[in-house]
């Protein structure tokens, strides 16, 4: 233990007493840039292979820095993004001429001195080197003659769309590089050990974010021989709160405003039927905004199925309204066929049954002198004429005596229409849906809200 500190101690002492080997020999640059490329230069040839042996061994990288637009109508996407190629070039180390420099710098003029793998994006609709003023392009010489390639461009590239679960959905956009003019038999070109580099993890287009990425590397083949592939896969992930507020919100509010219809009276039929068809005609238009900005595919989405089944309930509402209503219907027909038939004038006086009893035995009277009237033959269109105008004068002089309004009688109907055996099933059968139909709405949300959103 004491041997390990005093060696320790020793070596502090060395470094602090005796500058490194390499500070010792390395003297003040004496050689510009310009001298040391004329020395590199001279006897360089642009149209050699470093290796004649054997491929060259080409390094690439790509750093995004930004993501300005996904597009879901083209299928497209659009980045600013930093691509490097790496490789070895041992003529153009320049350790032995100045020992002090590490690496020299150069724009894209020189690039055009030298030899190059020519990597390039083989996948994109449209690529172009960012110039601010000038042409963004790095190239920069290391001691040891590593070369380091580097544009910053802007690329349009394809991404492959799934709109499935659409607006929960994620999406695919690939890089594709290859070395443009070299196959593998010169050129092998590998991801870095770090190959992919996000500026910021924040970074978003439109409404989508990077969420992951992944790289492959493969051996495409074409009629001129085989050609090493790097793709670079990136994740995006939506970010659904527009929709949860512009879509998903409102059609809530419909569906549940439709069954409100569920607590109105059997009796007020139109105000029910304005909540239902009102509610379906919300939904159908919120539908049509959300869809106009998709493109048309014939898969079904997520967003499909959330309407179609949202729709299904308001239907099912209307469904149900329909039944009671016909319902009622069939009940006040199946009422009046037990009726005994009368004449047609004294049909009328059927509103006046609620009426004093002095009314009803005139009414009582009026009927049996019709049936009298009605057996007398008649002897001519007078006769039969002065016979109707005395029944009218008859019948219109009851009204008129008749102290009960028409609030009074309606209010009467309505009392024994509620005890009829209809009235408490449609009642009941209204009762029984406000209870079944949140209940299953509720059940679908469970299902549809677990499986896309932990899928």
């Amino acid at each position: 233990m004491v041997c390990q500190k005093i060696i320790l101690i020793f070596v502090i002492l060395i470094v602090i007493l005796f500058p490194s080997t390499t500070s010792t020999n390395c003297t003040k640059p004496h050689l510009t840039p310009e001298s040391i490329i004329n020395l590199i230069m001279a006897n360089y040839s642009r149209s050699r292979m470093p290796n004649a042996n054997k491929p060259v061994d080409v390094k690439v990288e790509m750093t995004i820095q930004d993501v300005m637009s996904l597009s879901v109508l083209s299928n497209s996407f659009s980045a600013d993004i930093f691509f490097s190629a790496i490789w070895h070039d041992h003529r153009l180390a320049f350790e032995q001429f100045d020992k002090c420099r590490t690496n020299l710098s150069f724009d894209d003029t020189f690039e055009k001195r030298l030899w190059s793998p020519n990597v390039c994006l083989v996948n994109t609709k449209s690529v172009s080197i960012h110039s601010s003023p000038k042409a963004n392009v790095l190239l920069m010489l290391l001691s040891n003659g590593t070369v380091w390639l580097n544009y910053r461009v802007r690329v349009e590239g394809p991404c492959e769309m799934d709109l499935s679960d659409f607006p929960m959905d994620h999406q695919k956009c690939y890089f594709v590089f290859e070395s443009y003019s070299y196959n593998t038999a010169t050129v092998k070109i590998n991801w870095l050990s770090n190959p992919i580099t996000i500026i910021d993890d924040s970074i978003s287009a439109n409404e989508f974010v990077i969420t992951n990425y992944t790289t492959i590397k493969h051996v495409e083949y074409y009629k001129a021989g085989e050609w090493y592939r790097l793709t670079a896969e990136i994740t995006f992930k939506r970010k659904y709160g527009f929709y949860i507020l512009q879509m998903y919100l409102p059609t809530y509010i419909s569906v549940f405003i439709s069954w409100i219809a569920f607590l109105i009276d059997l009796k007020a039929l139109p105000a029910r039927i304005v909540l239902g068809v009102n509610s379906l005609m919300a939904l159908t238009f919120q539908f049509g905004n959300i869809i106009s900005s998709l493109p048309p595919v014939s898969y079904i989405k997520a967003i499909d199925i959330w309407m179609f089944t949202c729709v299904a309930f308001i239907f099912a509402s209307l469904l149900e309204l329909a039944y009671v209503a016909y319902q009622d219907k069939k009940a006040l027909l199946k009422f009046y066929k037990t009726k005994k038939p009368i004449s047609s004038f004294v049909k009328i006086a059927y509103l006046l049954e609620d009426s004093p009893p002095d009314i009803l035995t005139e009414m009582q009277e009026l009927k049996d002198d019709t049936n009298s009237e009605q057996s007398v033959p008649i002897v001519s269109d007078s006769h039969a004429y002065v016979v109707e105008r005395r029944q009218t004068r008859r019948i219109s002089s009851l009204f008129s005596r008749n102290n009960y309004s028409t609030k009074s009688r309606r209010q009467s109907m309505s009392a024994r229409s509620e005890q009829s055996p209809f009235y408490k099933k449609g009642t009941f059968l209204d009762k029984m849906s406000f209870i079944f139909f949140p209940l299953a709405f509720l059940l679908f949300n469970i299902c549809y809200w677990t499986y896309y959103l932990t899928k």
